[in-house]
Protein backbone atom coordinates (compact mmCIF):
# COMPACT_ATOMS: atom_id res chain seq x y z
CA UNK A 1 0.00 0.00 0.00
CA UNK A 2 1.43 3.18 -1.08
CA UNK A 3 2.28 5.81 1.84
CA UNK A 4 0.38 8.66 2.49
CA UNK A 5 1.57 12.35 3.03
CA UNK A 6 -0.21 13.17 6.57
CA UNK A 7 -2.57 16.45 6.77
CA UNK A 8 -0.63 19.36 6.12
CA UNK A 9 0.67 21.97 8.83
CA UNK A 10 1.13 25.43 9.01
CA UNK A 11 5.42 24.49 9.14
CA UNK A 12 4.81 21.96 5.64
CA UNK A 13 2.77 25.45 4.30
CA UNK A 14 5.30 27.79 4.81
CA UNK A 15 7.84 25.65 3.57
CA UNK A 16 5.81 24.94 0.15
CA UNK A 17 6.15 28.73 0.20
CA UNK A 18 9.47 29.17 0.47
CA UNK A 19 9.51 26.18 -2.02
CA UNK A 20 7.97 28.05 -4.69
CA UNK A 21 9.84 31.02 -3.80
CA UNK A 22 12.94 29.88 -4.34
CA UNK A 23 11.73 27.62 -7.75
CA UNK A 24 10.49 31.81 -9.33
CA UNK A 25 13.45 32.96 -8.65
CA UNK A 26 15.66 30.46 -9.80
CA UNK A 27 17.42 29.27 -7.40
CA UNK A 28 18.30 30.14 -2.97
CA UNK A 29 20.17 33.44 -3.94
CA UNK A 30 18.01 34.71 -5.42
CA UNK A 31 15.05 34.11 -3.08
CA UNK A 32 16.77 35.54 -0.85
CA UNK A 33 15.72 39.31 -0.77
CA UNK A 34 11.61 38.05 -1.65
CA UNK A 35 11.58 35.95 1.31
CA UNK A 36 13.72 37.93 3.79
CA UNK A 37 15.88 35.03 5.02
CA UNK A 38 19.53 33.85 4.93
CA UNK A 39 20.73 31.22 2.66
CA UNK A 40 21.34 28.91 5.34
CA UNK A 41 17.75 29.25 6.70
CA UNK A 42 16.40 28.31 3.19
CA UNK A 43 18.16 25.67 2.82
CA UNK A 44 17.30 23.75 5.78
CA UNK A 45 13.39 24.38 5.49
CA UNK A 46 14.23 22.86 2.32
CA UNK A 47 15.97 19.80 3.75
CA UNK A 48 13.41 19.14 6.39
CA UNK A 49 10.80 20.02 3.67
CA UNK A 50 12.34 17.20 1.55
CA UNK A 51 12.35 14.87 4.47
CA UNK A 52 8.73 15.63 5.10
CA UNK A 53 7.55 14.16 1.35
CA UNK A 54 10.23 11.93 1.14
CA UNK A 55 11.77 12.98 -2.10
CA UNK A 56 14.29 15.37 -3.72
CA UNK A 57 12.96 18.23 -4.73
CA UNK A 58 16.19 20.06 -6.76
CA UNK A 59 19.79 20.15 -7.02
CA UNK A 60 22.06 23.11 -6.03
CA UNK A 61 25.37 23.42 -6.61
CA UNK A 62 27.97 24.66 -8.53
CA UNK A 63 25.90 23.37 -11.86
CA UNK A 64 23.32 25.97 -10.64
CA UNK A 65 19.46 25.54 -9.79
CA UNK A 66 17.52 22.69 -11.00
CA UNK A 67 14.02 21.13 -9.97
CA UNK A 68 13.75 17.17 -10.23
CA UNK A 69 11.29 15.43 -12.01
CA UNK A 70 9.67 14.96 -8.30
CA UNK A 71 10.26 18.86 -7.46
CA UNK A 72 8.66 19.59 -11.10
CA UNK A 73 5.24 17.91 -9.97
CA UNK A 74 5.53 19.37 -6.54
CA UNK A 75 5.78 22.65 -7.46
CA UNK A 76 2.50 21.89 -9.63
CA UNK A 77 0.39 20.62 -6.96
CA UNK A 78 1.92 23.32 -4.78
CA UNK A 79 0.46 26.03 -7.20
CA UNK A 80 -2.66 24.44 -7.35
CA UNK A 81 -3.04 24.19 -3.77
CA UNK A 82 -2.03 27.92 -3.13
CA UNK A 83 -4.67 28.96 -5.57
CA UNK A 84 -7.32 26.69 -4.08
CA UNK A 85 -6.27 28.51 -1.19
CA UNK A 86 -6.46 32.15 -2.32
CA UNK A 87 -9.96 31.33 -3.76
CA UNK A 88 -11.59 30.10 -0.83
CA UNK A 89 -9.82 33.32 1.08
CA UNK A 90 -11.26 35.03 -2.02
CA UNK A 91 -14.71 34.13 -2.10
CA UNK A 92 -14.97 34.16 2.34
CA UNK A 93 -14.08 37.72 1.82
CA UNK A 94 -16.66 38.26 -0.86
CA UNK A 95 -19.22 36.85 1.54
CA UNK A 96 -18.10 39.20 4.22
CA UNK A 97 -17.84 41.97 1.98
CA UNK A 98 -14.21 42.43 1.11
CA UNK A 99 -11.84 41.03 -1.00
CA UNK A 100 -8.91 39.69 0.30
CA UNK A 101 -5.61 37.04 -0.76
CA UNK A 102 -3.41 37.25 -3.40
CA UNK A 103 -4.09 38.09 -7.26
CA UNK A 104 -1.04 36.68 -9.46
CA UNK A 105 -1.05 38.78 -13.14
CA UNK A 106 1.31 38.25 -15.69
CA UNK A 107 2.94 40.59 -17.99
CA UNK A 108 4.94 40.80 -20.92
CA UNK A 109 8.18 42.86 -20.75
CA UNK A 110 8.17 46.61 -22.39
CA UNK A 111 4.81 47.51 -22.46
CA UNK A 112 4.87 49.83 -19.87
CA UNK A 113 6.31 52.92 -22.45
CA UNK A 114 3.45 51.78 -24.95
CA UNK A 115 1.33 54.86 -24.69
CA UNK A 116 -1.69 52.71 -25.33
CA UNK A 117 -1.14 50.71 -22.36
CA UNK A 118 -3.22 51.35 -18.97
CA UNK A 119 -1.83 49.10 -16.55
CA UNK A 120 -0.95 51.39 -14.30
CA UNK A 121 -4.80 52.62 -14.35
CA UNK A 122 -6.20 49.59 -13.90
CA UNK A 123 -3.75 48.83 -10.57
CA UNK A 124 -4.77 51.70 -9.47
CA UNK A 125 -8.06 51.25 -9.87
CA UNK A 126 -8.71 47.49 -8.72
CA UNK A 127 -6.44 48.82 -5.43
CA UNK A 128 -8.86 51.40 -4.88
CA UNK A 129 -12.04 48.78 -4.79
CA UNK A 130 -9.52 45.83 -3.47
CA UNK A 131 -7.23 47.33 -1.16
CA UNK A 132 -6.89 44.25 0.84
CA UNK A 133 -5.85 42.44 -1.71
CA UNK A 134 -1.79 41.59 -2.72
CA UNK A 135 -1.36 41.52 -6.51
CA UNK A 136 1.77 40.20 -7.30
CA UNK A 137 2.55 41.26 -10.48
CA UNK A 138 4.71 38.72 -13.25
CA UNK A 139 6.80 39.95 -15.77
CA UNK A 140 6.93 36.62 -18.22
CA UNK A 141 7.58 35.50 -21.67
CA UNK A 142 4.85 35.12 -24.16
CA UNK A 143 5.72 31.54 -24.49
CA UNK A 144 5.40 30.98 -20.91
CA UNK A 145 2.13 32.64 -20.54
CA UNK A 146 -0.07 29.70 -21.62
CA UNK A 147 1.30 27.13 -19.07
CA UNK A 148 1.49 29.93 -16.40
CA UNK A 149 -2.21 30.28 -16.73
CA UNK A 150 -3.13 26.50 -17.05
CA UNK A 151 -0.78 25.52 -14.01
CA UNK A 152 -2.81 28.34 -12.05
CA UNK A 153 0.63 30.46 -11.03
CA UNK A 154 -1.33 33.40 -12.15
CA UNK A 155 -5.28 34.38 -13.15
CA UNK A 156 -5.10 37.29 -15.24
CA UNK A 157 -1.99 37.93 -18.29
CA UNK A 158 -1.77 40.64 -20.71
CA UNK A 159 0.60 39.09 -23.87
CA UNK A 160 0.60 39.30 -27.21
CA UNK A 161 -2.62 38.05 -29.59
CA UNK A 162 -1.36 34.34 -29.96
CA UNK A 163 -2.12 30.90 -30.69
CA UNK A 164 -3.78 29.80 -26.63
CA UNK A 165 -4.91 26.92 -25.36
CA UNK A 166 -9.26 26.48 -25.67
CA UNK A 167 -9.77 26.74 -21.77
CA UNK A 168 -7.84 30.70 -22.15
CA UNK A 169 -10.34 33.56 -23.57
CA UNK A 170 -8.64 36.24 -24.98
CA UNK A 171 -9.92 39.97 -25.12
CA UNK A 172 -7.66 42.72 -26.81
CA UNK A 173 -6.73 45.58 -25.04
CA UNK A 174 -4.71 47.68 -27.10
CA UNK A 175 -2.22 47.63 -29.81
CA UNK A 176 1.39 47.67 -30.22
CA UNK A 177 3.65 48.97 -33.20
CA UNK A 178 6.57 46.92 -34.19
CA UNK A 179 9.00 47.89 -37.09
CA UNK A 180 12.31 46.59 -38.20
CA UNK A 181 15.62 48.16 -36.68
CA UNK A 182 19.33 47.51 -37.18
CA UNK A 183 22.05 49.12 -34.96
CA UNK A 184 24.55 51.97 -35.36
CA UNK A 185 27.36 49.27 -36.24
CA UNK A 186 25.28 47.23 -39.16
CA UNK A 187 26.53 48.52 -42.87
CA UNK A 188 22.90 49.94 -43.23
CA UNK A 189 22.92 52.52 -40.59
CA UNK A 190 24.60 55.38 -42.36
CA UNK A 191 22.93 54.28 -45.64
CA UNK A 192 19.79 55.80 -47.42
CA UNK A 193 17.38 52.86 -47.04
CA UNK A 194 14.26 54.85 -47.47
CA UNK A 195 13.96 52.86 -50.63
CA UNK A 196 16.06 49.63 -50.47
CA UNK A 197 14.15 47.00 -51.98
CA UNK A 198 12.79 44.06 -50.07
CA UNK A 199 14.82 41.29 -52.28
CA UNK A 200 17.86 42.96 -50.08
CA UNK A 201 15.99 43.01 -46.98
CA UNK A 202 15.45 39.62 -47.52
CA UNK A 203 18.87 38.55 -47.51
CA UNK A 204 19.79 40.35 -44.11
CA UNK A 205 21.16 38.02 -40.84
CA UNK A 206 17.71 38.35 -38.45
CA UNK A 207 17.47 37.62 -34.88
CA UNK A 208 13.87 35.92 -34.37
CA UNK A 209 11.52 36.23 -30.90
CA UNK A 210 11.73 32.70 -29.70
CA UNK A 211 7.61 32.46 -29.50
CA UNK A 212 4.60 32.58 -32.14
CA UNK A 213 2.79 35.78 -32.89
CA UNK A 214 1.06 36.18 -36.12
CA UNK A 215 2.89 39.23 -38.36
CA UNK A 216 2.35 40.16 -41.89
CA UNK A 217 6.39 39.30 -42.05
CA UNK A 218 6.80 35.64 -40.94
CA UNK A 219 8.50 34.70 -44.35
CA UNK A 220 10.49 37.44 -45.43
CA UNK A 221 13.82 36.49 -44.53
CA UNK A 222 15.47 33.64 -47.35
CA UNK A 223 17.68 32.53 -44.63
CA UNK A 224 17.11 30.78 -40.97
CA UNK A 225 17.19 33.17 -38.34
CA UNK A 226 20.55 33.40 -36.98
CA UNK A 227 19.95 34.30 -33.25
CA UNK A 228 16.86 34.19 -30.79
CA UNK A 229 15.84 36.24 -27.79
CA UNK A 230 12.62 35.35 -25.47
CA UNK A 231 12.02 39.17 -24.44
CA UNK A 232 12.53 42.47 -26.08
CA UNK A 233 15.25 43.55 -23.89
CA UNK A 234 17.06 40.27 -25.33
CA UNK A 235 16.33 41.31 -29.28
CA UNK A 236 18.13 45.22 -28.90
CA UNK A 237 21.13 43.45 -27.25
CA UNK A 238 21.33 41.67 -30.55
CA UNK A 239 20.22 44.56 -32.89
CA UNK A 240 23.02 47.12 -30.85
CA UNK A 241 25.78 44.56 -31.48
CA UNK A 242 25.29 45.73 -35.35
CA UNK A 243 25.00 41.58 -36.75
CA UNK A 244 21.02 41.14 -36.89
CA UNK A 245 17.70 43.01 -37.45
CA UNK A 246 15.21 42.62 -35.79
CA UNK A 247 11.46 43.91 -34.98
CA UNK A 248 11.11 45.67 -32.20
CA UNK A 249 8.13 47.66 -30.85
CA UNK A 250 8.20 51.50 -32.01
CA UNK A 251 7.62 52.60 -28.26
CA UNK A 252 10.67 50.35 -26.77
CA UNK A 253 13.10 51.20 -29.75
CA UNK A 254 12.31 54.90 -29.50
CA UNK A 255 15.57 55.79 -26.69
CA UNK A 256 17.89 54.33 -29.16
CA UNK A 257 16.81 55.65 -32.07
CA UNK A 258 16.89 58.84 -29.94
CA UNK A 259 20.10 59.07 -28.95
CA UNK A 260 20.84 57.72 -32.55
CA UNK A 261 21.92 54.12 -31.74
CA UNK A 262 19.13 52.57 -33.94
CA UNK A 263 16.86 53.43 -37.16
CA UNK A 264 13.98 51.49 -38.21
CA UNK A 265 14.91 49.53 -41.90
CA UNK A 266 11.92 50.63 -44.56
CA UNK A 267 9.04 51.67 -41.60
CA UNK A 268 7.05 52.50 -44.70
CA UNK A 269 6.73 48.96 -45.40
CA UNK A 270 7.61 47.03 -42.89
CA UNK A 271 5.39 47.89 -40.21
CA UNK A 272 2.76 46.24 -38.05
CA UNK A 273 0.43 46.32 -35.59
CA UNK A 274 0.12 43.51 -33.06
CA UNK A 275 -3.06 43.00 -30.43
CA UNK A 276 -2.24 42.70 -26.72
CA UNK A 277 -4.92 41.07 -25.33
CA UNK A 278 -6.17 40.72 -21.76
CA UNK A 279 -5.90 36.15 -21.48
CA UNK A 280 -7.83 34.29 -18.59
CA UNK A 281 -9.94 31.60 -17.88
CA UNK A 282 -13.81 31.62 -18.39
CA UNK A 283 -15.59 34.07 -15.96
CA UNK A 284 -17.03 30.98 -14.00
CA UNK A 285 -13.66 29.50 -12.88
CA UNK A 286 -12.24 32.67 -12.30
CA UNK A 287 -11.74 34.60 -8.36
CA UNK A 288 -14.22 37.39 -7.71
CA UNK A 289 -10.66 39.61 -7.18
CA UNK A 290 -10.03 38.44 -10.54
CA UNK A 291 -12.97 38.84 -12.10
CA UNK A 292 -12.67 42.61 -10.35
CA UNK A 293 -9.37 43.56 -11.97
CA UNK A 294 -10.26 42.04 -15.29
CA UNK A 295 -13.32 44.59 -15.06
CA UNK A 296 -10.68 47.60 -14.33
CA UNK A 297 -8.82 46.58 -17.42
CA UNK A 298 -11.35 46.76 -19.53
CA UNK A 299 -12.81 50.17 -18.12
CA UNK A 300 -9.11 51.91 -18.95
CA UNK A 301 -9.05 50.46 -22.38
CA UNK A 302 -12.68 51.00 -23.81
CA UNK A 303 -12.14 50.76 -27.12
CA UNK A 304 -9.18 48.48 -28.97
CA UNK A 305 -5.98 51.11 -29.22
CA UNK A 306 -7.18 53.49 -26.68
CA UNK A 307 -6.50 53.94 -23.62
CA UNK A 308 -8.18 56.33 -21.45
CA UNK A 309 -6.28 59.78 -20.90
CA UNK A 310 -4.15 60.14 -18.15
CA UNK A 311 -5.01 63.41 -15.84
CA UNK A 312 -2.24 66.04 -16.24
Amino acid sequence: MAATVPPLSDVDLRQLRIFRAIVESNGFSAAQEQLGLSRSTISAQMSALETRLGVSLCRRGRSGFALTEHGQKIYNEAIKLFAAEDSFRAEVGAIRGSLVGELRVGVVDAVVENPNCALDLALAAFNERAPDVHVTLLIVSPNQIENALLSRQMEVAIVPNQPMNSAVQMQQLFYEEQRLYCGMRHPLFERDTAKMPMEDVAELTFARRGYSVATAFQSLFKHPPSATAYDMEGLAHLILSGRFVSFLPTHFAARWEGRGEMKALRPDFLSFKIGMCMAHFPNTVLSRMAREFCDCLRAVHPVYGGAKKRAG
